[in-house]
Parts: structure tokens; C-alpha cells; sequence
């Protein structure tokens, strides 16, 4: 992912992490996390901590697409207790690329499907770019919940509206967690 994709990115991982610090309720708070994974290696980009608190610090393209590191990484993030309590909601999990895997992602993707509280996360995948090959959509669709469609973002006009419907599906789960209005997610505008 490069040039206007990554700074389209950028922007709207800004605005999502905005619309998330708004939500701040007396019964909890959307925490947020980012897992990186280009070029040789998956990194904590950010630290899980309250979207309050969150300054988004922009990512560039790094090549390669190592996303068995990024799902193991992201298992263990969620499942160390002292990172994630036990009381905490459950976890959001949004997968954004626009390549295939060029690691090992089955049993890393098995163990997150199929272990601990990383099991019953919510799990939405946003396709980057019309030059996905099948492969490529074979990862998102088997990561994205059952039921849930993978998003597109084929031009780069589409990443920012696919970002405001992540944002409303998060927002929406929250708010009927902490017991707040939350819209019907049927009735909002799909990407």
C-alpha cells in the first residue's frame, strides 16, 4: 500500500479513532490497538489504550505482507490478561490489506478463530485496492465473522467510507453493550 492509499489510510484511522473517543461511557470505553505488519516483521504499532488517549501516528508501506505475525501478535495482545482484563468488552478486530500473506497465516488465523477471548471477537476485513488477487480475498473472507461481508475499497475515494462504516459497526456494538441509544446497523449506509 502506497501513495494515496497509505495517506488515505492514515486519515481515516484519525477520524475512526475520534469517533470511537466520543463514546466514553460510565459503563466502559473503547480502547484501541494497531498491529503492523509490512516488510519483514508485525509490530505493535500502538498499545492498546483508551481511544481518548489515542494520537494516531501515521504508517507507511513496507512490501512484504508477514500477516501470520500480525494474527499471532494480536492472539497474545488479547489474550495476556494484563493487557486485556477479563471484564473487558468483547474485541473488535478490524483486518485492512491490500495483499496476500507472503508467511505461513492458516494455523496463526486457526488459533485466532478457535482460542480464548480472541474466539468471540467481532471481526470486519477491508480489502485495500482492485488489484486483489483470489488469494487475497481468500484470507479476508475467512477472517471476516460469518455473515459479515468483507469490504471493498477498490478506489481510493472508497477507503474513508469503508472506515465510517467500521466506525458505526464498533460504535453500535458498544452502545448496546454499555446499554446507550445505538442505531440499527441495517439502517445504516453500507459502503
Amino acid at each position: 500500500m502506497h501513495g494515496e492509499k497509505i495517506a488515505v489510510l492514515n486519515d481515516s484511522m484519525r477520524v475512526m479513532f475520534s469517533a470511537f473517543a466520543t463514546e466514553d461511557s460510565p459503563r466502559g470505553q473503547i480502547h484501541v490497538a494497531v498491529v503492523t505488519f509490512g516488510g519483514d516483521e508485525a509490530r505493535l504499532h500502538m498499545p492498546l489504550i483508551p481511544a481518548s488517549q489515542a494520537e494516531w501516528s501515521e504508517v507507511v508501506a513496507g512490501g512484504r505482507t508477514p500477516l501470520g505475525d500480525a494474527l499471532d501478535l494480536t492472539r497474545q495482545l488479547i489474550e495476556d490478561p494484563e493487557v486485556v482484563p477479563e471484564s473487558a468488552f468483547t474485541p473488535a478486530l478490524v483486518l485492512v490489506s491490500d495483499g496476500a500473506p507472503t508467511d505461513d497465516w492458516e494455523a496463526p488465523l486457526d488459533a485466532l478463530l478457535s482460542e480464548g477471548r480472541a474466539a468471540k471477537a467481532v471481526r470486519l476485513a477491508m480489502g485495500i485496492g482492485s488489484d486483489r488477487t483470489p488469494e487475497a480475498e481468500h484470507v479476508l473472507t475467512t477472517f471476516a465473522t460469518p455473515g459479515w461481508d468483507v469490504l471493498r475499497a477498490d478506489q481510493v475515494d472508497e477507503i474513508a467510507r469503508s472506515f465510517r462504516w467500521v466506525t458505526a459497526k464498533v460504535t453500535s456494538q458498544f452502545r448496546q453493550v454499555t446499554g446507550r441509544v445505538a442505531p440499527r446497523l441495517q439502517d445504516l449506509d453500507a459502503p
